[in-house]
């Protein structure tokens, strides 16, 4: 389990640094927007997958077999959504978090035109590293390696158009080269740092104890999940005039990948 746990550890790592480096490369074009735009709509399907149909119900069933009969895996869900909406709505300027969309949805060009915005490039920072960090923890206390699995697909598949929106944020602020690379480990980290925290934590751990720590993990990331596919993907994604139907599918058939994946666990 702990080696599954490393190989998705690097490969996650290798996800997000490669999205960020293809960003201050200065990709470019309609063409490289357009097909972000398409994997930004599979991920958020996957996201709400493994949040409503994977993380909510195995998080309910470990908080019912400790005892519990509040709800704690929604409250904490729900803690986890409002925190993501207080990191990027309310402790940081409006106009800052617009960046995170906009890198997400358009291409470098489109974005430099846009001006500059110094502080835009570490909301993005923030946003997508807090979430990243408890996404790691929950695959990181995970104990089940087929769960562990689904987790991580969904984590992948969002990483490195994650780190992709990171890296426009970075040209656009005119954050200098060395310093925006810094900020690109810091954020690609942020996913391995929570796996290895929650692997050792769930290490250390036993009994009640450690199934009390994936149930939180799980059930925090869960609500994140479902706030960067919907206030972070789908809400700015359907704003764009073109490729609706196609996106829609595609939200589609990432929700139902993750159904199908179900069936089998």
């Amino acid at each position: 389990m702990i080696e599954a746990k490393l190989v998705f550890l690097g490969v996650v790592l290798a996800a997000g640094l490669a999205g960020g480096a293809l960003a201050l490369r200065r990709a470019t074009g309609r063409s490289a927007s357009s097909k972000l735009g398409l994997g930004n709509a599979f991920a958020a399907g996957v996201f709400l997958g493994v949040g409503f149909i994977h993380m909510l119900p195995h998080a309910a069933e470990t908080w019912a077999g400790l005892g519990w009969s509040y709800p704690m895996t929604f409250t904490l869900a729900t803690v986890g959504f409002v925190l993501m909406l207080l990191i990027e709505h309310v402790l940081l300027p409006e106009h800052s978090h617009r960046g995170l969309h906009e890198s997400a949805g358009h291409g470098f060009d489109s974005l430099v035109e846009g001006g500059h915005e110094g502080i835009g490039a570490y909301v993005v920072l923030a946003a997508l590293s807090v979430h990243s960090l408890l996404a790691g923890l929950a695959l990181g206390a995970e104990a089940s390696l087929a769960s562990a699995f689904v987790l991580f697909f969904a984590i992948f598949a969002h990483k490195s158009t994650a780190g992709f929106a990171l890296g426009v944020s970075l040209v656009r602020a005119r954050v200098g080269t060395v310093r925006s690379w810094m900020l690109l480990a810091l954020f690609a980290f942020s996913t391995p740092v929570g796996i290895l925290v929650g692997t050792g934590l769930g290490a250390v751990l036993e009994g009640p104890a450690e199934r009390t720590l994936e149930a939180s993990f799980i059930s925090l990331a869960a609500g994140t999940f479902v706030y960067v596919a919907t206030f972070d993907i789908l809400r700015d994604e359907f704003v764009e005039p073109g490729g609706r139907a196609a996106k829609w599918m595609l939200v589609t058939a990432g929700a139902g990948v993750m159904a199908i994946v179900a069936i089998f666990q």
